[in-house]
């Protein structure tokens, strides 16, 4: 469908509303596909849920428009969303990628999300970003299809699927996938009453939530929780019970012999303590180095939290990384949220 196509029809296929500024950029975007072949789509570094559904609902989608597709993270999928449709076609190198004219990064707007092994010749003629994040860099790109009032990539996306017709099975799957995870299954504060339209539209497609559920959040290895009692066992609460540590170092899964990405999701542990407004884990890399992660109770912004640090992400949720000793972390952040507490 070209971008030039009547509006109204376009508008009786959506389950939700959309802005004239959104239908804009989807209008741009479209069209970037319309006169591009070869399309690469990265999304950032430790991909979630989101990255990693919205990464190959876009792959299958371009690939559904007759487009040549490379699809690349830096790491591999996680263990609990290797079922979802397209996941063959994900590379972790791109050594003899040849020439691309898109680049679209996805469920982030600032390249050094990406890693810092992402090649120079990986950035196409075009580069176009696809987010819902408050924090991005407004200057390295030719095209930004972002709407922070999203619950997830996912849900822009969706925008963007139903302009070329019927949503693929494929697709749908993963698109639902970026909005469970996203929402915290339809918890979080961020789950809105276009998310459960779009989520029930999904559905009508052919999603079975269930199956999504079960293979997500119901298929873990013994390993996993064999390694979150290590980790619980480095809980820590400030004495006005307002913020929660956890540590993950890096002995902890090699004494497993497991990956150390197995640690999504201990974090909401700690949030649900009573009283605490922050939960912080912090996850030990090469030398001094911790990547470290926010989830917010919703009275204070973690995104502003991790801007401070060099990073960013939502109101709930956020992330950077630190290099210091951990305990210096723990001060540093805990003076930080006093001062975000009492401004």
């Amino acid at each position: 469908m070209s971008a030039g196509s009547d509006e109204t029809d376009r508008s009786e296929r959506s389950v939700v509303e959309c802005s004239d500024g959104l239908r804009e950029r989807l209008d741009a975007f479209e069209a970037l596909v319309n006169d591009n072949e070869h399309f690469l789509v990265v999304a950032h570094a430790s991909p979630d849920g989101d990255a990693v559904g919205s990464t190959l609902a876009l792959s299958l989608l371009l690939q559904e428009q007759g487009k040549k597709v490379t699809t690349y993270n830096r790491d591999p999928v996680p263990y609990n969303f290797e079922f979802l449709p397209g996941v063959e076609s994900w590379r972790t190198d791109l050594d003899d990628l040849s020439h691309v004219d898109v680049t679209v990064l996805l469920d982030c707007a600032m390249p050094s999300r990406i890693g810092e092994e992402f090649p120079a010749h990986g950035w196409g003629d075009t580069v176009a970003v696809i987010d819902h994040h408050a924090t991005w860099d407004p200057d390295f790109a030719d095209l930004y299809l972002r709407d922070p009032d999203a619950a997830a990539t996912g849900e822009v996306l969706y925008r963007l699927a139903v302009r070329y017709g019927e949503i693929s099975l494929d697709v749908a799957r993963n698109l639902y996938c970026c909005l469970m995870t996203d929402t915290g299954s339809f918890r979080y504060s961020n789950t809105s009453r276009t998310a459960f339209r779009i989520a029930g539209e999904l559905v009508e497609r052919g999603v079975e939530p269930w199956e999504m559920s079960t293979e997500v959040y119901e298929n873990q290895p013994q390993e996993r929780l064999e390694l979150l009692c290590k980790v619980l066992d480095t809980l820590s609460v400030s004495d006005d019970g307002r913020l929660a540590f956890l540590r993950v170092h890096r002995e902890m899964a090699a004494d497993l012999h497991i990956d150390e990405d197995l640690t999504d999701g201990f974090i909401n542990y700690v949030r649900s303590i009573r009283g605490v407004e922050v939960a912080i884990q912090m996850r030990e890399m090469e030398g001094d180095s911790w990547r470290v992660s926010f989830r917010s109770r919703g009275r204070v912004d973690v995104s502003a939290l991790a801007e401070q640090f060099g990073g960013g992400g939502h109101h709930n949720a956020a992330g950077c990384v630190i290099e210091d000793s951990p305990e210096q972390i723990e001060r540093r952040l805990s003076q930080a949220l006093i001062d975000l507490l009492e401004s």
